[in-house]
């Protein structure tokens, strides 16, 4: 196991592959990529906030019903 400090303005997210692993209708999986580009555009939201946004970002990538289980935990460091 790692440690690593965490800082003000440092964020924190732990998700499950259902979120990387949702899949469209072209077979094109959602992945790290996508994931990591949401977080980039979204990252002054606040955490509750981002978390919507990423859900709804996977639902309408895949357009389908969800085959897996999604758990998404989105934590911000704030203060000094």
């Amino acid at each position: 196991m790692e440690e690593r400090p965490l800082f003000s303005g440092d964020m924190l997210v732990l998700y499950t592959d259902g979120i990387s692993e949702s899949f469209n209708d072209a077979g094109e999986e959602f992945g790290e990529g996508r994931l990591i580009e949401v977080l980039v555009r979204h990252h002054d939201l606040p955490s509750l906030t981002l978390l919507g946004v990423i859900v709804d970002e996977v639902r309408q990538f895949s357009r389908r019903e969800q085959n897996d289980d999604i758990t998404l935990i989105v934590a911000k460091c704030v203060g000094t």
